[in-house]
């Protein structure tokens, strides 16, 4: 594969309410909380961009006007295109607001929540995910309490009580939009429709050792502060 890998559209979800952070989050979005005086989607978008992306999708919804104040900001200064969709709906979860803006992208595209990042080369995982012709290829953690899925022989299935090793998808994924087509659900997590193991046969994944730093509770924006 060409050396010059050009990375598809990036999606980034941001329109999430950061319930876990209670009272932090009332007036500040979670995406643009100030990690070292510093918003972490900055953080986020400059790894993005460094990997190789170059075009960038926001799926918005709580207090978006702040996030995109922040944004245009970012996109000025770096000299960007980005594309604001707004859930005008509301909680009507990952896998609709996806399928809502599926004319934005292309064949294939990449999908991060907008609350952590990425800690593996992008450009080696999408060099799998093509190669391996998968309609899905995401992130997976060994968490033998939490994880939802398990590997045998090279192939993930969906985990059951005595599988010993567990794992737990992370937010990162490369999707070729013919999910739209397969996928008939009302599940409104994205992730909860991969619980299946008929579509689990066309996903290939990655398997990392060290969890990405996020900012999803109080703890982890403390953690962030210090190795960020």
């Amino acid at each position: 594969m060409n050396k010059n890998l050009n990375l598809p559209s990036c999606v980034i979800m941001a329109g999430g309410l950061g319930k876990r952070l209670g009272a932090i989050t009332k007036k500040i979005p979670k995406p643009i909380i100030k990690v070292n005086n510093k918003p972490f989607l900055y953080y986020l978008l400059d790894k993005l961009i460094l990997s190789g992306f170059s075009k960038f999708v926001f799926v918005l919804s709580y207090k978006n006007r702040k996030i995109i104040e922040k944004l245009e900001y970012y996109k000025n200064k770096k000299k960007l295109k980005f594309i604001y969709r707004i859930d005008k709906k509301k909680n009507q979860g990952t896998f609709k607001s996806l399928n809502d803006i599926k004319k934005d992208l292309g064949k294939d595209f990449f999908y991060t929540n907008a609350d952590e990042l990425p800690n593996f080369s992008i450009k080696k995982f999408y060099k799998l995910y093509k190669s391996s012709s998968s309609l899905i290829t995401f992130v997976l953690f060994k968490n033998s309490k939490l994880g939802h899925f398990a590997i045998k022989e090279k192939r993930i299935f969906c985990s059951k009580k005595k599988d010993k090793n567990k794992y737990i998808e992370c937010g990162f994924k490369f999707i070729n939009k013919r999910i739209f087509k397969l996928i008939n659900s009302n599940k409104k997590k994205l992730e909860n429709n991969f619980l299946n193991n008929y579509l689990l046969k066309r996903c290939n994944y990655i398997e990392i050792k060290k969890l990405p730093y996020r900012i999803d509770s109080a703890h982890e924006i403390t953690n962030a502060k210090k190795f960020i």
